[in-house]
Protein backbone atom coordinates (compact mmCIF):
# COMPACT_ATOMS: atom_id res chain seq x y z
CA UNK A 1 0.00 0.00 0.00
CA UNK A 2 2.82 2.44 0.88
CA UNK A 3 4.67 1.81 -2.38
CA UNK A 4 1.42 2.31 -4.24
CA UNK A 5 1.03 5.66 -2.43
CA UNK A 6 4.55 6.63 -3.50
CA UNK A 7 4.01 5.68 -7.13
CA UNK A 8 0.66 7.45 -7.20
CA UNK A 9 2.10 10.63 -5.67
CA UNK A 10 5.03 10.58 -8.06
CA UNK A 11 2.91 10.15 -11.17
CA UNK A 12 0.31 12.66 -10.00
CA UNK A 13 2.98 15.30 -9.34
CA UNK A 14 4.59 14.76 -12.74
CA UNK A 15 1.24 14.97 -14.53
CA UNK A 16 0.19 18.07 -12.61
CA UNK A 17 3.32 19.83 -13.81
CA UNK A 18 1.77 19.72 -17.27
CA UNK A 19 -1.79 20.53 -16.20
CA UNK A 20 -1.41 23.28 -13.57
CA UNK A 21 -0.71 26.02 -16.09
CA UNK A 22 -3.07 28.68 -14.70
CA UNK A 23 -4.29 29.99 -11.36
CA UNK A 24 -7.78 28.85 -12.28
CA UNK A 25 -6.60 25.27 -12.70
CA UNK A 26 -4.74 25.37 -9.39
CA UNK A 27 -7.91 26.52 -7.62
CA UNK A 28 -9.98 23.84 -9.38
CA UNK A 29 -7.48 21.22 -8.21
CA UNK A 30 -7.41 22.46 -4.60
CA UNK A 31 -11.09 23.14 -3.89
CA UNK A 32 -12.48 19.57 -3.77
CA UNK A 33 -9.43 18.38 -1.82
CA UNK A 34 -9.82 21.14 0.73
CA UNK A 35 -13.49 20.22 1.05
CA UNK A 36 -12.55 16.58 1.73
CA UNK A 37 -9.96 17.70 4.29
CA UNK A 38 -12.61 19.76 6.10
CA UNK A 39 -15.04 16.84 6.02
CA UNK A 40 -12.49 14.46 7.55
CA UNK A 41 -10.88 16.86 10.02
CA UNK A 42 -14.16 18.06 11.52
CA UNK A 43 -15.24 14.46 12.16
CA UNK A 44 -11.97 12.89 13.29
CA UNK A 45 -9.84 15.53 15.06
CA UNK A 46 -10.88 17.24 18.30
CA UNK A 47 -9.82 20.82 17.55
CA UNK A 48 -11.92 20.99 14.38
CA UNK A 49 -15.14 19.27 15.51
CA UNK A 50 -16.88 22.58 16.15
CA UNK A 51 -16.45 23.58 12.49
CA UNK A 52 -18.45 20.79 10.90
CA UNK A 53 -20.01 21.67 7.52
CA UNK A 54 -18.11 24.97 7.35
CA UNK A 55 -15.57 26.25 4.85
CA UNK A 56 -11.83 26.41 5.40
CA UNK A 57 -12.06 30.18 5.88
CA UNK A 58 -14.09 29.61 9.06
CA UNK A 59 -11.13 27.98 10.81
CA UNK A 60 -9.00 30.09 13.15
CA UNK A 61 -5.33 30.59 12.38
CA UNK A 62 -3.01 28.49 14.54
CA UNK A 63 0.75 28.45 15.06
CA UNK A 64 3.43 26.18 16.48
CA UNK A 65 2.91 27.34 20.07
CA UNK A 66 -0.79 26.46 20.05
CA UNK A 67 -0.34 23.17 18.22
CA UNK A 68 2.40 22.05 20.60
CA UNK A 69 0.38 23.06 23.67
CA UNK A 70 -2.66 21.07 22.46
CA UNK A 71 -1.00 18.45 20.29
CA UNK A 72 -3.57 15.79 21.18
CA UNK A 73 -6.34 17.99 19.74
CA UNK A 74 -4.66 18.26 16.33
CA UNK A 75 -4.03 14.57 15.59
CA UNK A 76 -6.43 11.75 14.82
CA UNK A 77 -4.85 9.38 17.37
CA UNK A 78 -5.29 11.84 20.24
CA UNK A 79 -1.63 11.48 21.25
CA UNK A 80 -0.21 14.14 23.56
CA UNK A 81 3.10 15.88 22.93
CA UNK A 82 4.62 14.17 26.00
CA UNK A 83 3.73 10.77 24.54
CA UNK A 84 5.38 11.67 21.22
CA UNK A 85 8.55 12.84 23.00
CA UNK A 86 8.65 9.59 24.95
CA UNK A 87 8.34 7.59 21.72
CA UNK A 88 11.14 9.61 20.10
CA UNK A 89 13.39 9.00 23.12
CA UNK A 90 12.72 5.24 22.91
CA UNK A 91 13.00 5.10 19.12
CA UNK A 92 9.42 3.87 18.84
CA UNK A 93 6.26 4.84 16.98
CA UNK A 94 2.68 3.54 16.79
CA UNK A 95 2.34 0.69 14.29
CA UNK A 96 1.80 2.14 10.82
CA UNK A 97 2.94 5.63 11.82
CA UNK A 98 6.08 7.71 12.24
CA UNK A 99 6.91 10.40 14.78
CA UNK A 100 9.69 12.97 14.78
CA UNK A 101 10.80 16.44 15.76
CA UNK A 102 12.55 19.47 14.36
CA UNK A 103 16.06 20.64 15.20
CA UNK A 104 14.50 23.46 17.22
CA UNK A 105 16.18 26.58 15.87
CA UNK A 106 14.64 28.80 18.53
CA UNK A 107 14.58 26.25 21.33
CA UNK A 108 10.92 25.56 20.53
CA UNK A 109 10.96 22.20 18.79
CA UNK A 110 8.06 21.08 16.65
CA UNK A 111 6.66 17.55 16.45
CA UNK A 112 5.13 15.63 13.60
CA UNK A 113 2.98 12.51 13.39
CA UNK A 114 2.38 10.93 9.98
CA UNK A 115 1.09 7.61 8.70
CA UNK A 116 3.29 5.35 6.59
CA UNK A 117 1.13 6.18 3.60
CA UNK A 118 1.59 9.92 4.19
CA UNK A 119 5.36 9.68 4.34
CA UNK A 120 5.44 7.79 1.04
CA UNK A 121 3.18 10.44 -0.51
CA UNK A 122 5.66 13.05 0.78
CA UNK A 123 8.55 11.16 -0.79
CA UNK A 124 6.81 10.64 -4.13
CA UNK A 125 5.94 14.33 -4.33
CA UNK A 126 9.46 15.46 -3.44
CA UNK A 127 11.19 13.08 -5.83
CA UNK A 128 8.90 14.09 -8.70
CA UNK A 129 9.71 17.76 -8.13
CA UNK A 130 13.42 17.45 -7.45
CA UNK A 131 14.92 14.66 -9.54
CA UNK A 132 14.79 14.43 -13.35
CA UNK A 133 12.96 11.38 -14.66
CA UNK A 134 15.97 10.25 -16.70
CA UNK A 135 18.07 9.96 -13.54
CA UNK A 136 15.69 7.96 -11.39
CA UNK A 137 17.38 4.58 -11.72
CA UNK A 138 18.92 4.11 -8.29
CA UNK A 139 19.86 7.74 -8.00
CA UNK A 140 22.37 8.32 -5.19
CA UNK A 141 21.07 11.03 -2.88
CA UNK A 142 22.87 12.39 0.18
CA UNK A 143 20.85 14.31 2.77
CA UNK A 144 23.08 16.27 5.14
CA UNK A 145 21.19 17.44 8.24
CA UNK A 146 21.57 17.48 12.05
CA UNK A 147 18.71 15.02 12.56
CA UNK A 148 17.52 11.98 10.63
CA UNK A 149 13.93 10.92 10.06
CA UNK A 150 12.02 7.87 8.88
CA UNK A 151 10.68 10.17 6.18
CA UNK A 152 14.06 9.70 4.53
CA UNK A 153 14.03 5.96 5.22
CA UNK A 154 11.02 5.77 2.92
CA UNK A 155 13.36 6.37 -0.01
CA UNK A 156 15.45 3.27 0.63
CA UNK A 157 12.38 1.21 1.50
CA UNK A 158 10.91 2.11 -1.88
CA UNK A 159 14.05 0.95 -3.77
CA UNK A 160 13.52 4.04 -5.91
CA UNK A 161 16.65 5.78 -4.64
CA UNK A 162 19.79 4.94 -2.77
CA UNK A 163 19.70 7.54 -0.01
CA UNK A 164 22.38 8.20 2.58
CA UNK A 165 21.67 10.34 5.63
CA UNK A 166 24.75 12.25 6.77
CA UNK A 167 24.64 13.45 10.38
CA UNK A 168 25.89 17.02 10.68
CA UNK A 169 26.22 16.62 14.44
CA UNK A 170 29.33 14.51 13.79
CA UNK A 171 31.03 17.52 12.20
CA UNK A 172 31.65 18.81 8.71
CA UNK A 173 34.87 16.87 8.25
CA UNK A 174 33.08 13.61 9.02
CA UNK A 175 30.28 14.60 6.63
CA UNK A 176 32.82 15.35 3.90
CA UNK A 177 34.45 11.93 4.28
CA UNK A 178 31.06 10.19 4.12
CA UNK A 179 30.09 12.12 0.99
CA UNK A 180 33.39 11.42 -0.75
CA UNK A 181 32.95 7.70 -0.15
CA UNK A 182 29.27 7.67 -1.17
CA UNK A 183 29.76 9.70 -4.39
CA UNK A 184 26.23 11.16 -4.53
CA UNK A 185 24.51 12.38 -7.68
CA UNK A 186 22.31 14.69 -5.60
CA UNK A 187 23.24 16.51 -2.39
CA UNK A 188 20.68 18.16 -0.11
CA UNK A 189 22.23 20.20 2.70
CA UNK A 190 22.12 23.52 4.55
CA UNK A 191 24.01 26.28 2.72
CA UNK A 192 26.58 26.51 5.53
CA UNK A 193 27.54 22.87 4.86
CA UNK A 194 27.54 23.22 1.07
CA UNK A 195 29.77 26.26 1.36
CA UNK A 196 32.19 24.43 3.65
CA UNK A 197 32.37 21.55 1.17
CA UNK A 198 33.09 24.08 -1.59
CA UNK A 199 35.77 25.98 0.30
CA UNK A 200 37.48 22.79 1.45
CA UNK A 201 37.41 21.21 -2.02
CA UNK A 202 35.55 18.08 -0.92
CA UNK A 203 35.91 15.39 -3.59
CA UNK A 204 32.33 15.16 -4.83
CA UNK A 205 30.81 15.91 -8.23
CA UNK A 206 27.01 15.92 -7.86
CA UNK A 207 24.80 16.63 -10.85
CA UNK A 208 22.31 18.49 -8.66
CA UNK A 209 22.57 20.36 -5.36
CA UNK A 210 19.77 21.62 -3.17
CA UNK A 211 20.06 24.14 -0.37
CA UNK A 212 17.63 23.40 2.44
CA UNK A 213 16.87 24.07 6.13
CA UNK A 214 18.46 27.55 6.25
CA UNK A 215 18.20 30.91 4.50
CA UNK A 216 20.35 30.90 1.37
CA UNK A 217 22.40 34.13 1.34
CA UNK A 218 24.00 35.50 -1.86
CA UNK A 219 27.65 35.01 -0.76
CA UNK A 220 26.99 31.33 -0.04
CA UNK A 221 25.27 30.76 -3.38
CA UNK A 222 28.16 32.39 -5.25
CA UNK A 223 30.84 30.25 -3.58
CA UNK A 224 28.88 26.99 -3.98
CA UNK A 225 27.93 27.50 -7.62
CA UNK A 226 31.43 28.58 -8.62
CA UNK A 227 33.09 25.56 -7.01
CA UNK A 228 30.68 22.88 -8.23
CA UNK A 229 29.81 24.43 -11.60
CA UNK A 230 26.03 24.11 -11.29
CA UNK A 231 22.94 26.13 -10.50
CA UNK A 232 22.10 25.68 -6.84
CA UNK A 233 18.42 24.84 -6.31
CA UNK A 234 16.35 25.03 -3.13
CA UNK A 235 13.98 22.82 -1.18
CA UNK A 236 11.65 24.75 1.12
CA UNK A 237 10.73 22.24 3.78
CA UNK A 238 10.08 22.23 7.52
CA UNK A 239 8.75 19.96 10.24
CA UNK A 240 5.31 21.06 9.11
CA UNK A 241 5.76 19.69 5.58
CA UNK A 242 7.09 20.21 2.06
CA UNK A 243 6.34 23.73 0.85
CA UNK A 244 8.41 24.34 -2.25
CA UNK A 245 11.09 23.10 -4.65
CA UNK A 246 13.11 24.97 -7.28
CA UNK A 247 12.40 24.03 -10.87
CA UNK A 248 15.14 23.33 -13.41
CA UNK A 249 15.22 27.07 -14.21
CA UNK A 250 16.12 27.79 -10.60
CA UNK A 251 12.82 29.38 -9.56
CA UNK A 252 11.49 28.31 -6.17
CA UNK A 253 7.84 27.30 -6.67
CA UNK A 254 5.44 26.72 -3.81
CA UNK A 255 3.98 23.21 -3.65
CA UNK A 256 0.42 24.31 -4.33
CA UNK A 257 -0.41 20.87 -5.71
CA UNK A 258 -0.33 19.53 -2.12
CA UNK A 259 -0.62 22.66 0.06
CA UNK A 260 -3.05 25.60 0.00
CA UNK A 261 -1.35 28.91 0.80
CA UNK A 262 -2.74 32.12 2.21
CA UNK A 263 -0.47 35.13 2.69
CA UNK A 264 -0.44 37.67 5.50
CA UNK A 265 1.32 40.97 4.73
CA UNK A 266 4.27 41.91 6.93
CA UNK A 267 3.64 45.24 8.65
CA UNK A 268 5.73 48.04 7.25
CA UNK A 269 6.77 46.16 4.12
CA UNK A 270 5.17 46.53 0.68
CA UNK A 271 6.12 43.10 -0.66
CA UNK A 272 6.82 40.67 2.19
CA UNK A 273 4.35 38.04 3.40
CA UNK A 274 3.96 35.33 6.03
CA UNK A 275 2.58 32.05 4.62
CA UNK A 276 -0.43 30.38 6.21
CA UNK A 277 -0.54 26.76 5.08
CA UNK A 278 -3.14 24.02 4.76
CA UNK A 279 -1.79 20.62 3.73
CA UNK A 280 -4.64 18.72 2.10
CA UNK A 281 -2.69 15.43 1.82
CA UNK A 282 -2.44 14.81 5.57
CA UNK A 283 -5.10 13.27 7.79
CA UNK A 284 -3.16 11.98 10.82
CA UNK A 285 -1.96 15.36 12.11
CA UNK A 286 -4.02 18.17 10.62
CA UNK A 287 -2.18 21.23 9.31
CA UNK A 288 -4.98 23.67 8.47
CA UNK A 289 -4.54 27.45 8.40
CA UNK A 290 -1.20 27.06 10.16
CA UNK A 291 0.79 30.29 10.35
CA UNK A 292 4.43 29.63 9.53
CA UNK A 293 7.32 31.44 11.19
CA UNK A 294 8.78 32.40 7.79
CA UNK A 295 8.84 35.59 5.77
CA UNK A 296 8.75 35.33 1.97
CA UNK A 297 9.08 37.73 -0.91
CA UNK A 298 6.80 36.50 -3.68
CA UNK A 299 7.59 36.91 -7.36
CA UNK A 300 4.70 38.07 -9.56
CA UNK A 301 6.49 37.14 -12.78
CA UNK A 302 5.64 33.93 -14.63
CA UNK A 303 8.53 31.46 -14.60
CA UNK A 304 9.89 30.44 -18.03
CA UNK A 305 9.38 26.80 -17.01
CA UNK A 306 5.65 27.31 -17.64
CA UNK A 307 4.43 26.40 -14.15
CA UNK A 308 1.67 28.55 -12.65
CA UNK A 309 2.67 27.48 -9.12
CA UNK A 310 3.44 30.62 -7.12
CA UNK A 311 7.07 31.67 -7.50
CA UNK A 312 9.10 32.87 -4.52
CA UNK A 313 11.77 35.49 -5.13
CA UNK A 314 13.37 34.99 -1.73
CA UNK A 315 12.94 33.26 1.61
CA UNK A 316 13.79 36.22 3.83
CA UNK A 317 14.05 34.59 7.23
CA UNK A 318 12.01 34.09 10.38
CA UNK A 319 9.23 36.27 11.74
CA UNK A 320 10.76 36.27 15.20
CA UNK A 321 14.06 37.57 13.79
CA UNK A 322 12.47 40.83 12.70
CA UNK A 323 14.11 43.62 14.71
CA UNK A 324 11.71 45.88 16.62
CA UNK A 325 13.37 49.23 17.35
CA UNK A 326 12.10 52.44 18.96
CA UNK A 327 10.94 55.11 16.54
CA UNK A 328 13.03 58.29 16.51
CA UNK A 329 9.77 60.03 17.30
CA UNK A 330 8.79 58.61 20.68
CA UNK A 331 5.14 59.40 19.99
CA UNK A 332 5.05 57.04 17.01
CA UNK A 333 4.95 53.19 16.93
CA UNK A 334 8.09 51.07 17.05
CA UNK A 335 9.88 50.33 13.78
CA UNK A 336 10.06 46.81 12.33
CA UNK A 337 13.27 46.04 10.42
CA UNK A 338 13.14 42.78 8.47
CA UNK A 339 16.22 40.53 8.05
CA UNK A 340 16.61 41.31 4.34
CA UNK A 341 17.05 45.05 5.01
CA UNK A 342 19.92 44.39 7.41
CA UNK A 343 21.49 41.63 5.31
CA UNK A 344 21.44 43.73 2.15
CA UNK A 345 22.92 46.74 3.94
CA UNK A 346 25.93 44.72 5.11
CA UNK A 347 26.54 43.02 1.76
CA UNK A 348 26.23 46.28 -0.18
CA UNK A 349 28.66 48.09 2.11
CA UNK A 350 31.72 46.14 1.00
CA UNK A 351 31.98 43.27 -1.49
CA UNK A 352 34.82 41.66 0.46
CA UNK A 353 32.41 40.74 3.27
CA UNK A 354 31.25 37.16 2.80
CA UNK A 355 30.09 36.34 6.33
CA UNK A 356 28.57 38.22 9.24
CA UNK A 357 26.21 38.05 12.21
CA UNK A 358 23.66 40.76 13.00
CA UNK A 359 21.91 40.56 16.37
CA UNK A 360 19.48 42.75 18.22
CA UNK A 361 20.72 42.52 21.80
CA UNK A 362 18.81 45.36 23.45
CA UNK A 363 15.79 47.58 23.01
CA UNK A 364 17.77 49.93 20.77
CA UNK A 365 21.04 48.05 20.22
CA UNK A 366 22.35 46.10 17.25
CA UNK A 367 25.58 44.08 17.44
CA UNK A 368 27.32 43.27 14.15
CA UNK A 369 30.06 40.64 14.06
CA UNK A 370 32.42 40.53 11.06
CA UNK A 371 35.25 38.12 10.20
CA UNK A 372 38.71 38.92 11.53
CA UNK A 373 40.06 39.85 8.09
CA UNK A 374 37.65 42.77 7.62
CA UNK A 375 39.54 46.06 7.96
CA UNK A 376 38.71 49.33 9.69
CA UNK A 377 37.36 51.08 6.59
CA UNK A 378 35.02 48.22 5.63
CA UNK A 379 33.89 47.86 9.24
CA UNK A 380 32.93 51.51 9.46
CA UNK A 381 31.24 51.23 6.08
CA UNK A 382 29.05 48.41 7.39
CA UNK A 383 28.16 50.35 10.51
CA UNK A 384 27.18 53.38 8.45
CA UNK A 385 25.17 51.30 5.97
CA UNK A 386 23.12 49.65 8.72
CA UNK A 387 22.50 53.00 10.41
CA UNK A 388 21.36 54.53 7.13
CA UNK A 389 19.01 51.59 6.44
CA UNK A 390 17.47 51.91 9.90
CA UNK A 391 17.26 55.71 9.70
CA UNK A 392 15.31 55.44 6.46
CA UNK A 393 12.74 53.45 8.43
CA UNK A 394 12.69 56.10 11.20
CA UNK A 395 14.80 54.14 13.69
CA UNK A 396 18.14 55.22 15.16
CA UNK A 397 19.75 52.28 16.97
CA UNK A 398 23.13 52.09 18.63
CA UNK A 399 25.29 49.87 16.38
CA UNK A 400 28.27 48.09 17.96
CA UNK A 401 30.91 46.41 15.79
CA UNK A 402 32.89 43.29 16.71
CA UNK A 403 35.28 40.90 14.96
CA UNK A 404 35.44 37.14 15.48
CA UNK A 405 36.49 33.96 13.72
CA UNK A 406 33.02 33.03 12.51
CA UNK A 407 32.28 29.31 12.45
CA UNK A 408 28.83 27.73 11.98
CA UNK A 409 27.64 25.23 14.58
CA UNK A 410 27.07 21.67 13.41
CA UNK A 411 24.06 21.08 15.66
CA UNK A 412 22.09 24.25 14.94
CA UNK A 413 20.83 26.21 11.97
CA UNK A 414 22.88 29.18 10.85
CA UNK A 415 21.05 32.44 11.54
CA UNK A 416 23.05 35.41 10.30
CA UNK A 417 20.31 37.81 11.38
CA UNK A 418 18.88 37.06 14.81
CA UNK A 419 16.70 38.90 17.28
CA UNK A 420 18.19 37.92 20.64
CA UNK A 421 16.21 40.49 22.61
CA UNK A 422 12.59 40.34 23.62
CA UNK A 423 10.70 42.92 25.71
CA UNK A 424 9.98 40.28 28.35
CA UNK A 425 13.74 39.84 28.80
CA UNK A 426 14.22 43.50 29.75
Amino acid sequence: MSRLALASAYLRTRLLRRWLTSRNRIERWQQPRLARLMHDATRQVAFYRGFRDKDLSALPLVDKREVMARFQDFNRLGLMAAQIWSMIDRGEAPKGYDVGCSTGTSGNQGLYLVSDQERFVWLGTLVAKAIPLSLLRQHRVAVVLPRSSRLYDAANESKLLKLRFVDLRLGLQSAAETLAAFKPDVVVAPPKALRWFAENDVAIAPRTMFSSAEVLDPPDREVIERRFGLNLRQIYMATEGLFGVSCERGTLHLAEDVVHFEFEPVAGSPDLVVPVVTDFTRRTQIMARYRMNDILRLDSRRCPCGSALQAVAEVIGRRDDVFVLPNRDAARPDVMVTPDVLRNAVLAADRSIDDFRIRQTGENRIDIVLPLHVGVSATEGVRTAVLVACTQLEARPVVEMQHEALQPRNDAKLRRVENCWKPSAA
